[in-house]
């Protein structure tokens, strides 16, 4: 049986393609995705109960419950917007980054932890899982502080393009986002799928900490992001581009998804399947629904094994894992990992500021400057007075402690509250992107979007930078748009020539 069969008569576009939407362009209350009052409110009341009763003999029992208490609440929000405005009601940024919050620092302690037990004390367990909370709270509150009358970027995103517009920008973010991969190894590809197989950190294109100006290259990686949610937009919409087309995308978007696989990042491969389904949904037109549930259905499936197998073998790389050329952990240990970020915030809590005091702007500070290139900034400060993992007592790792353990760096409980608040409504907001009138460029950008509010939740750092492919995005389109209405001016303003009488027949006389 053949679920996702390709259109034999495609219907015409429903719009034209030169069709102009006005900058004031206003959608329909119910046009646009938004979360449920009351489901935020039941959210927010499970959360205050959940905090009440977090007692436990033991800190992974005490996390536990929190962890159900927390799911419970969530799922109650979930199904209160679903019942607002359908399956597509959840297709929000803020639904993500909650998940993608709630999936860091939660999700693990659903399943038995004994090791957590020995590694932190019921008291710091306790103080961490109040942090975690009150992050969640202000996810849920900030998303509804920011009210927009009109929709942002109207015109690029609600303005048609050519469909050979779609194609060249999707090869145009291939060929870009793997210059700096293809480069580093004298652009011979299949030493570039070697490396991609080898442990984490270990390929030649791994920028170094202090980078130079070929650091400019290797953020040119970022297009990447922007090639799920591309295919997931043409796979949907497969009828209106060539066979040959579609079979290419796929194979590049396979392309991508292996080299998301094997780099073992699970918070980049779930970006890639998150952006792609977000692309599809949008794009996908009416009595196609059992496509999107069985793509998430499989999504959720593949994520899930993705989580446990990429965690094996990101120390020791994939082909050393598919061989066996590695030590596999004792059985006692055995059980769903995902980062710890909780155990991390617990000594975060020990630290600040009990042992060193907060560190106040100088994280928000690092994060706005972030992106810029310490080839145009020489001076660019190296890093935070106190990082994580010197409060952790670590070196050569990187450690995660969720944007709520950064913010309780920088200034306590009132920090983690703003920053949540922040992030909340910034992911609210984005939600207003969302129409049923956005071209297929218009989905892209609001597709893109969801990359940075997914990977923010792992760090705020990274939000600055996450952003860079929604804003090329955003210039390419704006430019395309620009581009198609200078087109139409200049054949409406072209006069056009006099149109000549039809030759007579000779022999006839002129009447």
């Amino acid at each position: 049986m053949n679920f996702f069969p390709r259109p034999k008569n495609p219907r015409p576009d429903p719009r034209p393609p030169q069709r102009h939407v006005p900058a004031a362009f206003t959608p329909g209350e119910g046009d646009r995705p938004k979360p449920n009052a009351n489901g935020t409110l039941a959210a927010l009341t499970g959360i205050v109960i959940t905090g009440l009763m977090m007692h436990g003999a033991l800190p992974s029992g005490m996390a536990r419950l929190a962890a159900i208490g927390t799911a419970a609440s969530l799922l109650l929000s979930v199904l209160m917007d679903f019942r607002a405005g359908g399956p597509r009601n959840l297709i929000r940024a803020d639904v993500m980054a909650i998940l993608a919050f709630y999936f860091l620092t939660l999700f693990e302690f659903l399943f038995p932890q004994p090791l957590f037990d020995t590694m932190i004390d019921v008291r710091t367990t306790h103080e961490a899982l109040f942090i975690v909370l009150l992050g969640f709270a202000g996810l849920l509150i900030g998303r509804h502080l920011v009210h927009v009358r009109r929709q942002p970027f109207s015109e690029t995103l609600t303005r048609e393009v050519p469909h050979f517009w779609m194609i060249a920008i999707f090869w145009f973010c291939f060929l870009i986002g793997y210059l700096h991969m293809l480069v580093a190894v004298d652009f011979n590809v299949s030493d570039m799928v070697f490396y991609f197989m080898e442990p984490r950190f270990s390929q030649p294109w791994q920028r170094g900490k202090f980078g130079d100006w070929k650091a400019l290259l290797v953020e040119l990686g970022l297009f990447i992001y922007l090639l799920p949610p591309l295919a997931g937009i043409m796979i949907a919409r497969r009828h209106r581009y060539p066979a040959a087309q579609i079979f290419l995308v796929c194979c590049a978007l396979l392309f991508t998804a292996f080299y998301g696989f094997t780099s073992g990042t699970r918070n980049v491969f779930c970006s890639y399947l998150v952006t792609f389904l977000i692309g599809y949904a949008f794009a996908l037109t009416g009595g196609r629904q059992k496509e999107l549930v069985l793509l998430c259905a499989g999504s959720a499936v593949v994520m899930f094994f993705a989580t446990y197998f990429m965690l094996q073998f990101r120390g020791v790389g994939f082909a050393n894992y598919i061989h066996g050329r590695y030590e596999p952990p004792p059985s006692a240990e055995r059980t769903l990992f995902v980062d710890y970020n909780l155990y991390a915030i617990c000594k975060l809590a020990e630290v600040f500021p009990h042992k060193k005091p907060y560190l106040g702007f100088e994280i928000p500070y690092q994060a706005l400057i972030r992106p810029i290139p310490r080839a145009m900034w020489p001076g660019k400060p190296e890093g935070l007075s106190s990082s994580i993992e010197d409060a952790l007592g670590v070196e050569g790792l990187t450690i995660s402690a969720s944007f709520v353990g950064e913010a309780h760096m920088s200034g306590g409980l009132f920090a983690v509250i703003a920053i949540a608040l922040f992030f909340g409504a910034v992911t609210g907001w984005w939600n207003f992107l969302a129409s049923s009138r956005n071209s297929e460029l218009g989905i892209l950008i609001y597709a893109s979007g969801f990359f940075a509010s997914v990977i923010s939740m792992r760090s705020l750092f990274v939000f600055t930078t996450a952003l860079l492919p929604t804003v090329a995005a955003l210039v390419i389109g704006t430019f395309a748009v620009k581009k198609l209405a200078a087109q139409a001016a200049r054949l409406i303003a072209k006069p056009r020539p006099p149109r000549r009488p039809p030759p007579r027949p000779p022999g006839r006389p002129p009447r």
